[in-house]
């Protein structure tokens, strides 16, 4: 694989001792050293019938992913000797995610719409999923480009400074998504990300909008994907227990968006009741049951300095510490920010200089992802 159009920290970041101890599951995936989650989760055999209930597969998840999380540990060469099974891992998540969908809780809203037949939730989005792009993109973090992103359509926030307004709220209520994006079905999927890996992708990056209202569409796809490429989840996080448990094994990277620290200026802006008890709870849980290879987004506010970075900074330290930071300085008030006189700006040198040097205090590494 060629990198010369890359930026040149693209390649130098692996020379970073702590990156890639973090990130030393991904770098192998890379070199072809380790196998994909998602690849092992094809050869766990698991037995399940169409009258099983839904705690009765839930149970058989926790079980089995004790057996996938032990088969991490083998070599690539005694992996790729074991064969796939047609009732696996993926199949059996995959059925509880479509029963999940006929009163959905995928996100935190809990909504219970039963999408499966029609109904729609403040997302929008139906039983199908949409896709508004797919590209490579070599504007992601250092160590993910060229990532293979693929944009779905809708999203369960309302941020009133949306960047991506366009695929996330400003369609909502105005024209059906089949107008404004492409529908695929898991084989569709699964097609668009073999085909980002063939052009060079280090990773499938499921990203929107949100991925999801799309969970189920996405833990399909897995079943028909062949290469082994890197699983990565690109959220706002706002996603269930329930939901997070169906994809915690699946996943090899993540890359959460963490906005507020606190529930109130996450009302406010982006609609949502219990943020903060919602984001630390999922992020925790990956830090320590999941792959543990995080990237947290922190887009830097103006005027919200003290009450949401500093306290998200304190949460990293002390609950997630292996985590990278990308402290990112790109917000600018678009969409309806201008409505609201405290973020009708960007952030200032000083005030980014005061997260950066907060971080630095705290002994997060930010530095070679933002």
């Amino acid at each position: 694989m060629s990198f010369r159009f890359l930026r040149p920290n693209a390649q130098s970041v692996w020379e970073n001792k702590e990156i890639l101890s973090r990130f030393s599951r991904y770098k192998a995936i890379l070199d072809q050293k380790k196998l994909a989650r998602y690849l092992i989760s094809k050869t766990i055999k698991c037995g399940f019938t169409p009258e099983d209930s839904i705690e009765t597969l839930e149970n058989l998840v926790h079980a089995k992913s004790q057996h996938l999380n032990q088969l991490l540990e083998e070599r690539i060469e005694v992996l790729q000797q074991r064969k796939n099974q047609e009732e696996n891992f993926i199949t059996l998540v995959s059925k509880i995610a479509m029963k999940y969908l006929e009163s959905c809780i995928f996100c935190e809203r809990r909504c219970g719409a039963n999408r499966a037949e029609g109904e729609k939730g403040l997302c929008l989005v139906p039983s199908g999923s949409y896709v508004s792009s797919a590209f490579l993109h070599y504007g992601e973090e250092s160590v993910l480009v060229p990532s293979g992103t693929i944009f779905f359509q809708g999203c369960n926030f309302t941020c009133i400074f949306c960047q991506n307004y366009d695929i996330s709220q400003e369609w909502k209520g105005r024209r059906d998504i089949s107008d404004v994006s492409q529908y695929v079905s898991a084989n569709q999927l699964a097609e668009l990300a073999d085909t980002l890996s063939k052009k060079g992708a280090l990773n499938i990056n499921y990203v929107g909008g949100d991925p999801i209202p799309n969970i189920h569409t996405i833990i399909a796809n897995l079943e028909f994907q062949t290469a082994n490429i890197t699983q990565l989840w690109n959220s706002n996080f706002y996603l269930t227990d329930e939901a997070l448990s169906l994809i915690i094994d699946l996943i090899d990277f993540w890359l959460p968006d963490f906005k507020y620290g606190n529930n109130d200026c996450a009302k406010k802006y982006s609609g949502i009741e219990n943020y903060y008890e919602v984001l630390t709870r999922n992020l925790k849980r990956i830090h320590d049951e999941g792959s543990g290879e995080i990237i947290i987004r922190h887009l830097v506010m103006p005027n919200h300095v003290e009450c949401c970075s500093k306290p998200i900074l304190d949460f990293v330290a002390k609950e997630i510490p292996k985590s990278v930071v990308n402290i990112m300085g790109q917000y600018r008030p678009v969409y309806h920010a201008c409505n609201y006189e405290e973020i009708n700006r960007r952030p200032s040198s000083e005030e980014m200089q005061q997260v950066q040097n907060y971080a630095d205090k705290l002994g997060i590494l930010w530095r070679p992802v933002s």
